[in-house]
């Protein structure tokens, strides 16, 4: 049986969260495709509400680890999305992220990241 990961963080924290999935479900996984991005596409749309759901609600979710790569991943590329739309840096707050979704922290951090990514230089010299 595959471990569990408890993830906790804010609201706002769940919604970005939320967010990163879908975006990764929608760029990766798109409809039509075969049987095997079929299930992995369903299985990080039902993370994603669960996330919306739970984490909005409660606080905490529980998902199974076997998932956390694509949980991670998900996170780094829209978070490397953002940066590349908006020239914002987004290195400390994605790193906060990641700590979160491997259940490593409870997102307080994330604050302070934000504003350690303001002071940084913008991506791409805008």
């Amino acid at each position: 049986m595959p471990k569990q990961i408890t993830v906790r963080c804010s609201a706002q924290l769940a919604g970005l969260l939320e967010e990163a999935l879908h975006w990764f479900v929608a760029s990766h996984y798109p409809h039509g495709a075969d049987e095997c991005s079929i299930a992995a596409r369903e299985t990080l749309l039902d993370l994603a509400a669960r996330f919306g759901q739970e984490l909005a609600a409660t606080g905490q979710c529980v998902y199974s680890s076997r998932v956390r790569a694509f949980l991670c991943e998900a996170v780094n590329s829209y978070t490397r999305h953002l940066e590349q739309h908006t020239a914002q840096c987004w290195e400390q707050r994605r790193g906060a992220l990641i700590a979160v979704c491997r259940g490593l922290s409870d997102g307080k951090a994330y604050c302070e990241a934000a504003q350690r990514d303001g002071q940084a230089p913008t991506v791409g010299g805008r």
